[in-house]
């Protein structure tokens, strides 16, 4: 029998359900279904039970309409559902799946709201909350899959990379489908960012809709699908034409794939680009290789430079042949064979002669490039660097200081540069400043507070850096590098606790908040709730 006529009771009823039964009588939308209902009834009784029951709600009273109505809608709803039907007619068959990659998780609803709305709306502030989900690894969720998936299209650039490059990855190929049926290969930066995911998740999946791309894409996804080439011999004669093109864009993304390939013409050819006016391009797509080969001609155009410098006059022409030589240095990156590290001590051993270039870039420039360089190398290459410290400008301190604070055993990193904390040497002088540059690096590069979100592990730091700071009464220091359980912390917090006041008002008391959970501080608890209500 048809139950369209049950239907529009039932809406009828649920709509006066939540109205109020006052508004029941009368109601004329009701009134004009019993005589359907009546003729109904003639075929199937139950209709006329219906019928019944609509004039008891439309001829009832306000004292009667609720109960009326209520039985109405207990007949209506006990009908339709006989009515009803389960299942699915047809042969069942498997659903093609596939698992996330990622190792699955779930996080509050707390947690969670703040982080969609970050992923789906627009707004300051929303990079550093969805940086700090990533460091937390809140984005195992599955309900983060979709608001991921539509984030690679938002409004601000540095977002949708941060999710096409450090979150949709991690769920591997069960997202592939998604974006592939997204995917417009005349689109903009959001589809040239899907295909580059796509490529890097299942190079071979992406390869067919690369070949697509390469014709028929527009500008932004032809560049992206030429950066996706060279992981086969295939692309080598299509990449070394691109190489040639006018745009830019695509000469740059032509280099990346060719730093890709091992093949001695691809090699010739980036070779070719370091002595032409594309210098830049090649580095920013070689920046890091391990290509020995390419490395190997990077050091021997910087060698050119550096033994050209002393007979050019002309200050401006040593500056642009200065300004040549730092792309080709990042080219050479952390590609250091020995013969690399011998050739680049050496300029730092002859460094006088080339301080004496004061072009603009000058010798001052080459020679703290070298020093970062050599920062980057072998164990031998910064024990080195150690041993000549002082003589660096700040800059080369500094990047000494980095790398032996990561290296070197807790002990010796201590034995080595502690003794700059307590230099009580005249303000700005090279002592003084590299004072300073200890203290700020000690302060930025343990990262204690924030080591628990941070990818990387935390530097472990030899106790006696701390004691120096409690001596030296560097409150900001101490608080930098408080470590837990430490007893001469505690107690020093201990006594900052006891008079406020003498922190002053620039103190940061969020920070000293963190430092006191840190420690495990007995006080830790009360003076994180006082700072809360204070706020």
């Amino acid at each position: 029998m048809s139950i369209a006529v049950l239907n529009e009771v039932y809406a009828e009823a649920r709509r006066l359900s939540i109205a109020g039964s006052v508004v029941a009588p009368g109601d004329f939308r009701l009134k004009k279904l019993i005589e359907p209902l009546k003729k109904a009834g003639t075929k199937a009784p139950v209709f006329s039970k219906v019928a019944e029951c609509v004039e008891e709600v439309v001829n009832s009273s306000d004292k009667t309409a609720a109960s009326s109505l209520l039985n109405l809608t207990s007949l209506v709803c006990s009908i339709l559902f006989t009515q009803g039907s389960m299942g699915a007619e047809g042969k069942l068959e498997p659903i093609k799946s596939s698992a996330v990659a990622a190792k699955r998780s779930q996080i509050s609803a707390r947690m969670l709201k703040p982080l969609i709305e970050a992923l789906t709306s627009t707004g300051s502030g929303r990079l550093e909350q969805i940086r700090s989900a990533i460091d937390l690894g809140l984005f195992s969720d599955l309900r983060l899959v979709r608001p991921s998936l539509k984030a690679i299209d938002d409004v601000y650039g540095d977002i949708a990379d941060l999710i096409a490059d450090k979150v949709l990855p991690m769920y591997g190929k069960a997202i592939l489908a998604e974006l592939k049926t997204a995917f417009d290969c005349k689109g903009k930066t959001g589809h040239a960012r899907r295909l580059r995911t796509m490529h890097r998740i299942d190079p071979e999946f992406a390869r067919e809709i690369i070949k697509e791309s390469l014709e028929t894409g527009s500008p932004e996804v032809k560049v992206a699908a030429i950066e996706c080439l060279g992981n086969s011999p295939d692309d080598l004669a299509y990449l070394i034409e691109q190489a040639k093109a006018k745009a830019k864009d695509v000469r740059r993304a032509a280099y990346h794939a060719l730093g890709k390939l091992d093949s001695t013409a691809a090699q010739e050819i980036l070779t070719q680009a370091m002595d032409g006016k594309d210098l830049e391009l090649v580095a920013s797509a070689l920046n890091g290789s391990q290509s020995p080969v390419l490395g190997q001609n990077a050091l021997d155009r910087i060698k050119m430079v550096v033994e050209e410098l002393p007979t050019i006059k002309d200050k401006k022409k040593q500056g642009e042949a200065l300004v040549r030589c730092a792309p080709l240095f990042s080219i050479l990156g952390d590609n250091l064979n020995p013969a690399a590290e011998k050739y680049l001590q050496g300029l730092v051993e002859s460094q006088e002669n080339l301080l004496k270039i004061k072009s603009s870039p000058g010798g001052q420039d080459l020679i703290d490039t070298v020093v970062s360089t050599l920062a980057g190398g072998s164990e031998q290459s910064l024990k080195f660097l150690v041993e000549r410290r002082d003589q660096f400008s700040i800059d080369g301190f500094m990047e000494v200081f980095s790398a032996s604070m990561k290296t070197m055993k807790p002990k010796e990193f201590y034995k080595t540069f502690g003794s700059y904390i307590n230099r009580n040497a005249m303000k700005n002088s090279p002592e003084h400043l590299r004072h300073k540059a200890v203290v700020e690096g000690l302060q930025d590069g343990p990262g204690y507070h924030w080591g628990w979100i941070d990818s990387e592990p935390r530097v472990k730091l030899d106790d006696a850096w701390i004691d120096d700071a409690i001596l030296a009464d560097d409150f900001d220091l101490v608080t930098a590098l408080a470590t837990p359980k430490h007893a001469n912390t505690i107690k020093y917090f201990s006594g900052k606790l006891a008079d406020l006041k003498s922190l002053g008002k620039n103190v940061d008391l969020n920070q000293f908040a963190i430092a006191l959970i840190q420690v495990e501080h007995p006080q830790a608890t009360s003076f994180v709730l006082d700072n809360v209500k204070a706020q």
